[in-house]
């Protein structure tokens, strides 16, 4: 396009200055007659007037879209040095944050663990334990006691609070330790499993369990109001959950309650369960069933002592913890914390 400019203006000048010759009066008069051609020099005068002025606004306009194509080129130059700026600027940290940004939570666990863990297979099982199917719990505290003793059955008593997502609170009990283990690894959804290893039926001792089950939830204002557990039937659980196989009704009962209508997206849930075992069950035990932020551990067996003269050891199933004990006496044992755990971790106390 700019190549037609020179022709556009050359052509223009080239034919104001051949109709200012004698040209065209001597080649009309030669034609026609010399009148005719002095008409036709004074008709061509007028026609370079306007010619000329043609020439004055095709100069004009031509000046002005020259001057917008500079400020756009000059402007173009700005935004490009002002790139060239916040290039120059980005560090490495911001790069590093681009970057963990988006890439997906499994794709940064898997590296990472590809990195500190090199060969070895698969590591999906071991991301797993992070990146749990069950929400994580915040500031939880766990408390397990010995209440009291009666003849060949101890009288067991836990508390359980934590800040977790609103939403169904399902807690199931089973006969054994492989049957809570199996439950609890298939269903997510279950707030708590616990074994009920009582010297008497399973049956009888769930419908303890749940007639002292206790719950209370905190919401945003402060308030904390009972959270009421209704037995799901037996036909109906696996409407609730999807137990494995094996297990079969009789094994399983589960109680059910509904905080999915909170006003807060958190709110902060206090279980306390009663359970009776036979005191040749040489143990009791807590672990975490998903990722969770602890913040205190107890664990109180001196009733067991004290009564039974028995030898309690409690063993902490959660790394290095010697600078985390408050308190450390014969059956009894306080774990101050603050840091996350996974499934898995615990502590358990043997007699």
């Amino acid at each position: 396009m700019r190549s037609r400019v020179p022709v556009y203006f050359g052509s223009l000048l080239a034919t104001i200055a051949l109709i200012n010759t004698p040209v065209p009066r001597v080649i009309v008069s030669a034609v026609l007659n010399p009148e005719a051609g002095d008409a036709v020099a004074r008709s061509l005068a007028s026609v370079t007037k306007d010619l000329v002025l043609v020439l004055l606004i095709s100069i004009y306009f031509e000046w002005a879209r020259t001057r917008e194509h500079r400020d756009l080129l000059l402007d173009m130059n700005r935004k490009l040095d002002s790139i060239r700026h916040d290039t120059s600027s980005v560090t490495a940290s911001a790069t590093r944050r681009l970057v963990l940004e988006s890439t997906s939570p499994e794709e940064l666990v898997t590296t990472a663990l590809e990195r500190h863990v090199p060969g070895g297979g698969d590591k999906s099982s071991l991301a797993s334990v992070v990146l749990s199917s069950r929400p994580a719990y915040h500031d939880v505290s766990v408390t397990i006691r010995a209440e009291r003793i009666d003849g060949q059955t101890v009288h067991i008593s836990s508390r359980y609070e934590m800040t977790m997502p609103r939403g169904p609170l399902l807690i199931a009990v089973t006969s054994s330790p492989t049957h809570t283990t199996a439950l609890s690894d298939a269903c997510p959804e279950l707030f708590d499993a616990s074994t009920l290893a009582g010297s008497t039926s399973f049956e009888k001792d769930a419908k303890e369990f749940g007639e002292k089950l206790e719950c209370y939830v905190e919401t945003g204002g402060g308030v904390t109001r009972p959270v009421a557990f209704r037995r799901v039937p037996a036909p109906a659980v696996r409407k609730y959950i999807s137990p494995p196989v094996r297990l079969k009704n009789s094994d399983i009962v589960l109680f059910h309650a509904d905080l999915s209508h909170e006003d807060t997206e958190f709110v902060r849930v206090r279980q306390h369960a009663h359970w009776s075992q036979d005191l040749e069950v040489p143990g009791a035990w807590w672990y975490a069933d998903r990722p969770m932020f602890a913040r205190t551990i107890t664990f109180d067996m001196r009733e067991l002592v004290r009564v039974c003269r028995k030898k309690v050891w409690i063993q902490v199933f959660i790394g290095s913890v010697d600078t985390l004990i408050l308190d450390d006496n014969e059956g009894y044992l306080a774990l101050r914390l603050d840091k996350w755990i996974v499934q898995g971790q615990g502590v358990i106390a043997n007699w």
